[in-house]
């Protein structure tokens, strides 16, 4: 039965009853009377409004703890604007996962004066742990990953991190909301062999759901949506870094953000091809999927031509994930069952398992990027007195203030000049306070300034005084690509005189022009800048491949013979200079069958396939 209001009036004077009971008891404590120490009738107050019971609490802490009251008044205001950041940061950093668009986290540096604090510093340790924490991504779908691969599977697929800059600033974008336009480059395995083929696609439909560059395309529109992304598979069988190294362009546009390319055989002009890449209009992102296959090992074992690629992909400063440094000690351990689980029985081309594989690495290096987005943003762009465009003298960025070494001895017996001074370790000491800023690239972004291959002698003199600025760098002429492609979908080679060839397409995918006349020529118009011109043709043991003859322009006499017929296991085509003194401008070449053919079985075998001119 619940109180009636009388009720509830007679419960409220109760307990003010009792209140003032104690009140009463107390006031008759010697110090607590008046002067004189007599009592006096206790006289009850009405009872305590929320207000009055707030003053009466702060009155009892003032009353017992004076000093802790005072330090309170005093210091409530500064403690709160000092803890109130922290607060909102904290805010922040539940919110910022969830809501597109917000700016990164500030980075965290807390110094004791102008000394770290702890020794090593917090900044230094708050980054490795968010540096650790990022390996596996900033999401559930990362951590899942991780789950599957564990943390030391996906940071050995890790071949070449690099500094991630233009992956980060192409994050950016998508998370901004803009659409992304992502570009595939390689040969059968992004052109998805062997996986969900279908009527238009008899060898594997690269638009099918098990193919890695879908699971990538759904990963961005999952990530990011509502924007419309784009992918353009420009992946062509049997096509490798020599002929996307001249006719990349042909397959996806020049405003891609990002750009894969698998490797399995790529061979040469992998420099060409990651330089004609980066110097897009749109400076895309660059990533390198490794996408090894047994069969490689058992021919090659571990020294494919990643080995060779690794260090050009690092001197671009483009990642590089591979699928053998994941599966290799696998396949060593379980060798049958590895090539039957992720591998069509070819035991190159990875099946819908292994390309499951492919994507995986590729989304989990995307998540740690994204998280390394998150927590730092974009790298800051350095001034220009730091960079390859300086101005400063060299004494201005390294000390050189005493001569260190004497000179090199030119006679046995007879010390050189000065030698005396090399047991002076002052000089040796200085060394260690010495000032070193050695310059750096123009921008984050920046494509070094000369390939990884060029002689520095055509760029430099170091008998010279040094150059007063970067200009002989930063100004250099880089090449102009040229190809004319018969598997350009908009704008094939078009020859202008072609007898006893013809136009070929192999499987609906390859396309050709094909000749198996002796003396047959076909002649395709060029455009030189820097003065190497390259025929792009086909190899095989198979097909009854035979040889032709090319040469530019009127120079018969310096035709160089290019053999279809080889003698190793895959059909591929690749590229063959056939000249590097031309001079800039517009010339022609011409291919001719050849009558002599160096077919070991077959000395009627004439039958040759060109592919692709191209220049540089």
């Amino acid at each position: 039965m619940s109180p009636t209001a009388e009720d509830s009036d007679q419960l409220e004077l109760s307990a003010y009853g009792s209140s003032t009971t104690a009140e009463a008891s107390s006031s008759t404590h010697p110090l607590l009377s008046n002067g004189h120490g007599h009592n006096h009738d206790h006289v009850p107050s009405p009872p305590t409004t929320p207000s009055r019971r707030r003053k009466h609490s702060t009155s009892a802490i003032h009353r017992r703890y004076p000093t802790l009251y005072l330090a309170l008044k005093r210091w409530w205001k500064p403690l709160t604007a000092i803890t109130l950041p922290f607060f909102l940061l904290f805010v922040y950093a539940l919110v910022h996962p969830h809501v597109k668009g917000l700016p990164p986290l500030p980075k965290v540096h807390i110094t004791s004066g102008s000394t770290p604090y702890p020794p090593g510093g917090v900044e230094e340790i708050y980054e490795e742990k968010i540096v650790h924490r990022c390996l596996c991504g900033a999401t559930s779908e990362g951590e899942r990953l991780c789950s599957i691969y564990h943390e030391e599977g996906l940071r050995s697929s890790r071949m070449v991190q690099g500094t991630g800059a233009r992956m980060r600033r192409m994050l950016q974008k998508a998370r901004e909301g803009g659409v992304m336009k992502i570009g595939v480059l390689g040969g059968s395995v992004s052109a998805c062999h062997g996986v969900h083929p279908s009527t238009d696609y008899p060898q594997g439909d690269p638009k099918g759901p098990g193919c890695y560059t879908t699971l990538l395309k759904d990963w961005f529109d999952n990530t990011f949506p509502g924007a419309g992304h784009e992918l353009m598979n420009g992946a062509i069988g049997g096509m490798d870094s020599s002929y996307y190294a001249f006719c990349g362009t042909h397959h996806i546009a020049t405003d891609t953000d990002l750009i894969i390319l698998d490797d399995i055989i790529y061979q040469a002009f992998f420099d060409q091809l990651l330089r004609a890449l980066s110097e897009f209009p749109s400076q895309p992102a660059i990533l390198i999927l490794g996408a090894w296959g047994p069969q490689v090992a058992q021919d090659q074992g571990y020294g494919d031509p990643q080995i060779v690629h690794a260090p050009i992909s690092l001197y671009y400063d483009v990642p590089y994930l591979s699928m053998k440094r994941l599966l290799f000690n696998h396949y060593l351990r379980y060798p049958e069952s590895t090539a039957q689980a992720f591998f069509q029985p070819d035991i190159l081309h990875p099946n819908a398992r292994g390309h499951r594989i492919l994507a995986d690495l590729l989304i989990s290096y995307l998540e740690s990027e994204l998280c390394m987005l998150t927590h730092y943003g974009l790298p800051v762009v350095p001034p220009v007195a730091d960079t390859i465009s300086s101005t400063d003298p060299f004494s201005d960025l390294v000390d050189i203030p005493f001569p260190l070494d004497t000179l090199h001895l030119v006679d046995p017996v007879t010390p050189p000049p000065n030698w005396e001074s090399t047991f002076d370790l002052k000089p040796l000491q200085a060394l260690t306070e010495e000032r070193r800023f050695f310059v750096l690239p123009s921008t984050p972004y920046s494509v070094p300034p000369v390939g990884i291959f060029t002689p520095l002698r055509d760029v430099v003199d170091p008998k010279k005084p040094d150059p007063t600025s970067g200009k002989h760098i930063t100004g250099l002429i880089q090449p102009k690509l040229f190809c004319a492609d018969a598997n350009d979908p908009q704008h094939p080679m078009a020859p202008t005189k072609f007898e006893g060839w013809e136009k070929f397409v192999w499987n609906g995918e390859k396309h050709y022009w094909v000749s198996s006349t002796v003396g047959a020529r076909i002649r395709v118009e060029i455009t030189v800048t820097a003065g190497r011109v390259a025929v792009y043709y086909f190899r095989s043991q198979h097909y009854n491949l035979g040889d032709a003859r090319c040469w530019v322009d009127d120079n018969e006499d310096g035709a160089v013979m290019l053999s279809g017929y080889w003698t190793k296991q895959y059909n591929v085509a690749v590229v063959a200079y056939i000249d590097e003194k031309v001079t800039p401008g517009d010339h022609y070449v011409t291919c001719e069958v050849a009558k002599n053919t160096s077919h070991p079985n077959n000395p009627n075998a004439h039958h040759f396939r060109l592919t692709a001119i191209m220049a540089t």
